[in-house]
């Protein structure tokens, strides 16, 4: 009798894995598109050279979504590139290259981040949309952790690799405060880490406070630097990456309405104490074509290689598309 309960255990075991393993089994994720060489070479043209592009699947499994993509970050330690959904969770994928091509995208892990109490976040606390990572470049696997800013709650939280609550970081006035932004969702959009000035982050929008169409970048020390959009109108800070020689890359959208279509700016930002530098370096627009899309996340790789992604709004007539591109006038001192 013995032996027949411990063979009943192992088919139990076993039948459990056949329904774990469409959720964490390591698997691909993403359908890969070839865009038209003319495309390609249009937005070459315009400093944007496309080295691959996937568009992610709806799923990674029951209960498990891939939608709404609002960052992204390379962590370099676990050779991995984790994801942010603005519905509060986080999918650790591995890309794969063929060469320089960027030609796959496999699902390793999905987590969801948690308060303080190991809750899952929920609602208006759970509007992640900025990511950035520590301890991802130390040669150490195992001991990344997460800086993650948020709309309409804006604060700024630190999390395990796993989505677990570390910390809650103080805000200062006027990032602390809802009605000092644009609105309820044009707040903490963006967020990197810095060698010398620690964590930036910026609004979506100009604050109310400022009087101005400039953009803004803010430490947690009360240092803050502003700089013109492409676009003083319409123009959004939705992503920020750091690179190794510590400027930054700043990703702009634009979108005036449907039938403008949408379009990014990305720009090479230079911080100094007090002082700002900023130009447009590459640009998307309505004539990309299939890369006409809301993208609000971007990561540095490796060289002058990046990866960016679109938010699809959980929207049936929108895309969740990862791109690898380079930058080709962009010098990069690794």
């Amino acid at each position: 009798m013995t032996i027949f309960n411990n063979w009943l255990r192992v088919i139990g075991l076993y039948t459990s894995l056949l329904y774990l393993s469409p959720v964490f089994a390591e698997r691909d994720i993403a359908d890969y598109i070839e865009l038209p060489q003319a495309q390609l070479q249009q937005l070459e043209l315009n400093n944007f050279k496309v080295l691959g592009l996937v568009q992610l699947k709806q799923n990674a499994g029951p209960d498990f979504p891939l939608m709404e993509f609002s960052a992204l970050a390379w962590d370099n330690d676990e050779q991995q590139l984790i994801l942010l959904s603005d519905r509060g969770f986080i999918v650790h994928t591995k890309p794969e290259f063929e060469y320089d091509r960027f030609i796959n995208l496999v699902f390793i892990a999905y987590h969801h981040l948690q308060d303080n109490k190991g809750n899952k976040l929920r609602h208006k606390s759970a509007d992640s949309e900025g990511l950035a990572l520590i301890n991802a470049d130390n040669g150490i696997q195992g001991d990344t952790e997460l800086i993650i800013s948020f709309e309409r709650k804006p604060r700024i939280v630190q999390f395990s690799s796993t989505g677990k609550f570390i910390a809650k970081h103080s805000l200062n006035n006027p990032l602390s405060d809802i009605d000092n932004y644009a609105g309820a969702n044009k707040a903490l959009e963006a967020i990197t880490i810095h060698n010398t000035f620690n964590i930036i982050t910026g609004p979506e929008r100009p604050l109310q406070v400022s009087n101005s169409n400039q953009l803004s970048l803010h430490t947690l020390n009360n240092e803050s630097w502003q700089f013109t959009p492409d676009n003083e109108a319409y123009g959004s800070l939705v992503g920020l990456t750091t690179l190794p020689d510590n400027r930054l890359i700043a990703l702009e959208r634009i979108f005036s309405s449907v039938f403008a279509g949408v379009s990014n700016a990305i720009h090479l930002v230079t911080l100094n104490q007090g002082s700002i530098r900023a130009e447009k370096i590459a640009s998307l627009d309505p004539s990309a074509s299939y890369l006409n899309d809301n993208f609000e996340g971007i990561t540095w790789h490796k060289k002058n290689h990046f990866f960016i992604i679109s938010d699809d709004n959980d929207n049936f007539f929108q895309k969740s598309l990862l791109v690898y591109f380079e930058i080709p006038k962009l010098s990069v001192k690794e």
